[in-house]
């Protein structure tokens, strides 16, 4: 049987059941705290031991006005890992975005690295190590992954993350546990821009983009020249934002109280 982690999240004025399992299949239901819990007995099935109002994994913000960007830095075969049009595109329209940046990927790109850093618009979030499929590796493994990158992070820029991605968008209950036993907080998100993805033009990445965006949304996209039309994309997605009257901020400051 898979591995099952339910997340009970209350902030805002929904009350939110998130279902991950180790597919990394989601359901959600948002329905007042007590069915939820009635559901759960009739299952038998028990919350993990979280505190109210906490998450071992976050997907999206309070639903206000607010919009965090987020940019996946992964290892790749390229010669060149770094798209400098993307970032470019965020200093020059001044937009705040956590980076997550793997620990290979720092290791063959400090001094991009070390930049990234050293820019007030940007905060510097891991992404694991080699990337790898994190629900089929044991604990021991898991943790190098984590650790190794926060190091090497630390290490290069100074910074220490607070925030984790796992590869590929795959979590559950344990991997989830480790990040938080590493000081790691685990950050997923509500929308894909889907920017891997060579049949999207530029076009239907900003379309989709601006038509899921809400208050608290969390934007994935690609910095590591993964991302075919990130680049392109970006000023309409961020001018769009803007003008539907989001504010966008850091995944660290969309969650502050």
């Amino acid at each position: 049987m898979q591995d099952v982690l339910f997340i009970i999240d209350q902030r805002g004025e929904d009350t939110m059941m998130h279902f991950l399992t180790g597919a990394n299949l989601r359901n959600r239901l948002s329905v007042p705290f007590f069915f939820i819990v009635i559901v759960m007995l009739l299952l038998g099935l028990s919350a993990p031991n979280i505190t109210p109002g906490e998450s071992l994994v976050i997907e999206h913000g309070k639903r206000d006005k607010r919009i965090a960007l987020t940019f996946d830095a992964c290892p790749t075969s390229l010669p060149d890992e770094y798209d400098e049009q993307v970032v470019e595109v965020l200093l020059r329209e001044k937009v705040p975005a956590t980076l997550f940046l793997s620990g290979r990927w720092v290791e063959k790109n400090p001094e991009k690295a070390k930049y990234l850093a050293d820019q007030k618009e940007f905060e510097i979030a891991a992404h694991s190590y080699w990337h790898p499929h994190l629900l089929e590796k044991d604990d021991a493994r898991v943790l190098r992954e984590m650790k190794r990158t926060q190091a090497i992070i630390e290490k290069v820029t100074g910074k220490t993350p607070r925030y984790f991605r796992p590869p590929y968008g795959e979590v559950d209950e344990r991997v989830a546990k480790l990040a938080k036993e590493s000081g790691l907080v685990t950050i997923q998100y509500d929308i894909a821009s889907g920017d891997p993805d060579p049949g999207l033009s530029t076009e239907r990445i900003v379309r989709s983009v601006l038509r899921e965006a809400k208050g608290g949304s969390i934007i994935v996209f690609h910095m590591n020249k993964r991302g075919v039309h990130t680049a392109e994309s970006l000023p309409a997605i961020i001018k769009g934002l803007r003008e539907k009257g989001f504010t966008l901020v850091t995944v660290g400051e969309m969650l502050k109280e």
